[in-house]
């Protein structure tokens, strides 16, 4: 990966902001920066950004010319949708408030309500984004589920003619595609036609070749893999950002749920539903 640390924060976007203006699924994005494909950057929150001047690149656009999104508003989530669970009788206390609740990532530890507070902002604001990537992590264990494309065919004057096999995953914005030509096999992710990074660089992309479709499939499974986890643990630095930016802020080590990328690992290890 290529990783820069010395970008002002005025001089990149977020991963969300970046992948939503170029058109593209942050696994996309995410995934080119693993490959070292994509220069990244690296905020004061540890979260990863994009510098306007890859975005340029990338899109071959002025960033005036690309659609930003703009912040999020601040929405405060059900208990129920954040999966915090409270047990009331609890006898334990913590700096004098009774810890009465517990929450998906946080073992058997309990938590108070001026803890939950922060944990209710933090989650709230990456809620869709986990439950995004709870759906692609099932695509991975359960092929089945995935909706099969209507592609038939791979056919650019860059990457020739490729058959579709089969969908490796659906990503909304685009479809990765098992595809063959000739005796090689190649996943390949086709993006729609009219968004910049494939109006700069191509509707179609290859991100893997292998002359078996059983290696190349677990490969992709593998890689996939990686970048679930490398979008999870972002995940949890913007929750870390949006708890230590709150008045009255408790410390990241008793926040319940962002350590590091321990929860992103918890939520990879966990059975999907």
């Amino acid at each position: 990966m290529q990783i820069k640390n010395d970008v002002a924060e005025s001089d990149a976007l977020t991963i969300g902001k970046s992948a939503s203006a170029l058109g593209i699924h942050e696994f996309s994005l995410l995934s080119r920066v693993q490959a070292g494909d994509i220069i990244a950057a690296r905020l004061w929150t540890g979260e990863m950004a994009i510098p306007i001047s890859e975005l340029e690149r990338l899109s071959k656009l002025s960033i005036y010319s690309l659609a930003i999104p703009p912040d999020k508003p601040e929405t405060i989530l059900s208990d129920a949708r954040l999966g915090i669970k409270r047990d009331a009788y609890s006898g334990l206390k913590h700096e004098g408030e009774h810890q009465e609740y517990n929450v998906p990532g946080g073992d058997f530890r309990r938590f108070t309500d001026s803890e939950m507070r922060g944990y209710r902002a933090a989650f709230s604001v990456i809620a869709p984004e986990f439950e995004s990537l709870g759906v692609l992590r099932k695509q991975l264990e359960k092929p089945a589920s995935v909706v099969a494309s209507p592609e038939k065919e791979i056919c650019t004057s860059k990457l020739g003619v490729w058959q579709v096999r089969s969908t490796l995953l659906n990503l909304g914005s685009s479809n990765i595609l098992l595809c063959q030509k000739q005796n090689d096999f190649a996943a390949i992710e086709r993006f729609r036609d009219n968004v910049p990074y494939a109006k700069a660089n191509g509707i179609a992309e290859i991100l893997l070749e292998r002359n078996d479709p059983r290696e190349l499939a677990a490969a992709f499974n593998a890689n996939a893999r990686h970048t679930l986890e490398f979008m999870a643990s972002n995940e949890v630095a913007t929750a870390q950002r949006v708890i230590a930016m709150r008045p009255n802020a408790k410390p990241i080590d008793r926040t319940p749920g962002v350590q590091g990328s321990t929860r992103g690992q918890r939520w990879l290890d966990a059975p999907s539903r």
